[in-house]
């Protein structure tokens, strides 16, 4: 039995606390974990914890109406454009947008780990194609279409509805002048890179070019073994290239919005990105009103980021992942009602 990179570090936490994480079944699954302490006992699905509702985890995961609850809550959120199945991208609100802001995101409204994003898209012809991509992949056809924000990718770690990490997610990106497919070798080459087929405690996962490049560089008309033109450099989306730890500097009022954010979808256990200059973020957020925004509300976080980060210090949030789904003393209890 082979414990994903997750679950060993949720096991490696349970084990500190005297607590025992053990299969839920015969058959191995990855999915499911029982962690068990004294009389306390809690299922939890990676980091989904047994608090979770669905009515939660599914708002979360549509980007556009979540978001829009939030900022009707007075909430720093991103503002886009819903194109459904029946939608035209051709249609007026798209279009002001690329005319005003001249660059655009395009995203599945169901997306999940960056797959099927297309960052810094800039005409009409890259708009469609990520379009169609996005589409392809969403649970209901349904595109998001929102201005690109320059600046850092923070991810805030909420765990019983209280902050308890942040880090500054680097995004490796495809130079000019060399294949994608070379530069994702010279990437994978870094020995912080593990491997799902056998999970270790690494920082970051090797880059799968044939899994979600290569349907990633066909958006901007570009392909795995040709030269990346001059023109520009192009975002790998879900993936990391240093991941840096911010918690201490970035400001107690961004670190509320994260944990505001959470409890209002109902969300116990998330990841919240917000993207701005991280001069913003270490200022309060009246202060860096608009430079800096909430983009949306992760279910199941990538905790491992804030546990493994390429520089800085490991945050215990594994640690305070097990005593809160085990209700521990001194843990929160759950906070897993929507409020919007």
């Amino acid at each position: 039995m082979v414990w994903s990179r997750t679950n060993q570090l949720i096991a490696a936490a349970a084990a500190e606390l005297g607590a025992r994480a053990e299969p839920l079944g015969r058959e191995h699954t990855d999915y499911f974990m029982r962690l068990t302490h004294g009389e306390r006992t809690a299922v939890v699905s990676k980091t989904r914890s047994p608090f979770l509702t669905q009515v939660a985890q599914g708002l979360a995961n549509n980007k556009h109406l979540s978001r829009e609850l939030l900022r009707a809550r007075g909430l720093p959120c991103a503002a886009g454009v819903l194109v459904d199945e029946a939608g035209d991208i051709h249609g007026p609100a798209v279009r002001e947008l690329l005319a005003r802001h001249g660059r655009l995101v395009v995203k599945p409204n169901w997306g999940n780990r960056g797959v099927g994003v297309a960052t810094d898209v800039r005409d009409l012809a890259t708009l469609i194609r990520a379009r169609d991509r996005a589409r392809a992949i969403d649970l209901d056809e349904e595109v998001l279409v929102e201005p690109f924000i320059a600046g850092t990718n923070l991810r805030v770690a909420v765990i019983g509805g209280r902050a308890s990490a942040a880090v500054e997610v680097v995004r490796p990106k495809l130079a000019t002048g060399r294949s994608a497919e070379a530069q994702v070798a010279a990437l994978n080459r870094d020995p912080r890179r593990g491997t799902w087929t056998a999970p270790s405690l690494r920082s970051m996962d090797q880059i799968e070019a044939e899994e979600d490049l290569e349907g990633h560089l066909e958006v901007y008309g570009l392909d795995l073994e040709a030269a990346i033109p001059g023109e520009r450099e192009v975002e790998i989306t879900g993936e990391e290239l240093e991941v840096i730890d911010r918690t201490e500097v970035v400001h107690p009022e961004w670190l509320a919005v994260a944990a505001s954010a959470c409890d209002l979808l109902g969300v116990d256990v998330g990841g919240v990105d917000l993207r701005g200059p991280m001069a913003a973020f270490t200022q309060p957020t009246a202060a860096s009103a608009g430079a800096a925004l909430l983009l949306e509300v992760n279910v199941v976080p990538a905790l491992h980021l804030h546990a493994l980060p390429t520089e800085g210090p490991p945050r215990p949030v594994f640690a305070a992942f097990v005593a809160y789904c085990l209700q521990l003393p001194g843990a929160p209890p759950p906070c897993a009602v929507v409020r919007v």
